[in-house]
């Protein structure tokens, strides 16, 4: 079965075609910070298109399938809506249940319900990787019109939430491990792996010129690991010679201006120190103080109410008395933190710390199920479907990875992560309704 004008059963279908579009069009503006309206709008539309979906067997059938990703998911959704109608901040919580978890839900069940053809799936790789190109391309004018009239040493590079620059290295350390991934897995053209290839550099350049150390180690450590599954020993060894030809440039650089940072990338201190973490260790502690306080059902989903609970509990007093730390990360000048200004800098604290320990429980059982089912995936099955897993695998650790010292429990990444989980399952309950499919 190939297209993505086909149902479930195979024949051609104007609603499913629809909605895949929409799905789609969703996924190709991941990368972009901007066009909020437009994300809505294709949410909305795959709700009303929702109920006659939801009315056919087939889909009915695939939501009875009994997928351990996909339980746990809904029991993810359930648990998160009990605990935030019963958070001190209950009427945020909500809002963020709208704004942030109804489109990860949509961009998941699209996947599970629909997804039924290797051809599907990697339009749906192609419609991230093409928005990412966009993104990058428009960086690159930006960068590069900033470039031609200063210097490197004159400071960093300047960037906004308002720019196509801002926050491009996260949107990188996901999509450059999955367009790699993809040129090297999938059945992709010479044509094809050339563009991928033009990207990739391009993506590399704009990373390295961002100045942000863990988005680069956590590609580098995506595409170790990917060409691990491999078995590509030759192409691992070609990684490891271009990663100690960019340290070796870094060390014979005198000046790197705002760039000097990379060289505390082969310092252990780096990773195992406060100030080498950023700060990262006064964070997260004062995260797991609040954590303490309502550990069974957390505060609510939603991470900007962090703020709030600070100030109502007392913390901001008693760290602006005995802890410098803190005070520096949380409130700064200010007496009080302020609303949306302060994040927990670690997804599954972020987790513990909206939805309670329980919460983080199942969140951590999905993972694990997300990557039992897909290592199983890889040993039998048709050969597309064995590739198309090794990129989800692989852009997926590189999830995980990112979120160490970050909290993407939502936003792009989460939603992109979101619908490659689904893309996965989708294609778990194809193999399992269709056993007999067609080795490619």
């Amino acid at each position: 079965m190939s297209g993505a004008a086909e149902t479930i059963a195979g024949k051609p279908d104007r609603l499913v075609q629809l909605a895949l579009g929409m799905w789609w069009g969703l996924l190709f503006i991941q990368p972009f910070e901007k066009f909020v309206a437009v994300k809505y709008l294709l949410m909305v539309g795959l709700i009303v298109l929702a109920i006659p979906l939801a009315l056919r067997a087939e889909i009915r059938q695939r939501l009875r399938s009994r997928n351990i990703v996909l339980g746990l998911g809904m029991a993810i959704v359930i648990w998160c809506m009990t605990v935030s109608a019963a958070s001190p901040y209950a009427a945020d919580s909500l809002h963020a249940l709208s704004r942030d978890l109804l489109v990860q839900a949509e961009l998941l069940l699209v996947g599970c319900l629909l997804v039924n053809s290797a051809s599907q799936a990697r339009t749906a790789l192609w419609m991230i990787m093409a928005g990412f190109a966009a993104v990058s391309v428009l960086s690159g004018f930006e960068v590069g019109s900033y470039l031609a009239g200063h210097a490197l040493s004159e400071g960093q590079i300047p960037r906004s939430h308002r720019s196509f620059w801002g926050g491009y290295a996260t949107m990188a350390s996901f999509c450059l491990p999955l367009i790699i991934a993809f040129a090297v897995s999938t059945a992709a053209d010479l044509r094809q792996r050339l563009l991928l290839g033009a990207l990739v550099v391009l993506g590399v350049v704009l990373t390295g010129l961002y100045g942000s150390r863990s988005p680069l180690l956590v590609v580098a450590i995506s595409v170790i690991v990917l060409f691990g599954l491999l078995r590509a020993w030759k192409a691992l060894a070609a990684v490891f010679l271009l990663m100690a030809l960019g340290a070796g440039w870094v060390a014979s650089q005198s000046n790197l201006g705002y760039l000097e940072k990379y060289r505390s990338l082969a310092q252990t201190d780096t990773y195992v120190t406060n100030q080498g973490l950023s700060l990262r260790l006064d964070v997260w502690s004062g995260v797991v103080e609040l954590i303490e306080a309502r550990p069974l059902l957390g505060y609510g989903y939603g991470w900007k109410k962090l703020a709030w609970a600070i100030n109502d509990g007392g913390y901001a007093e008693r760290w602006k008395a005995n802890d410098p730390g803190k005070t520096a990360y949380f409130l700064g000048e200010e007496t009080e933190a302020s609303y949306g200004k302060v994040n927990p800098h670690n997804y599954f604290l972020q987790v513990a710390f909206e939805i309670g320990i329980p919460g983080l429980l199942l969140v951590l059982a999905f993972w694990l199920a997300v990557f039992w089912q897909g290592l199983k995936g890889l040993v039998r099955g048709p050969v597309e479907y064995r590739r198309l897993r090794v990129v989800i695998l692989t852009t997926l650790l590189a999830y995980l990875l990112s979120n160490l010292a970050n909290g993407f429990w939502v936003g792009g990444l989460a939603n992109m992560a979101c619908a490659l989980v689904g893309i996965l399952v989708g294609l778990a309950i194809s193999e399992q309704s269709a056993p007999a499919v067609e080795k490619q």
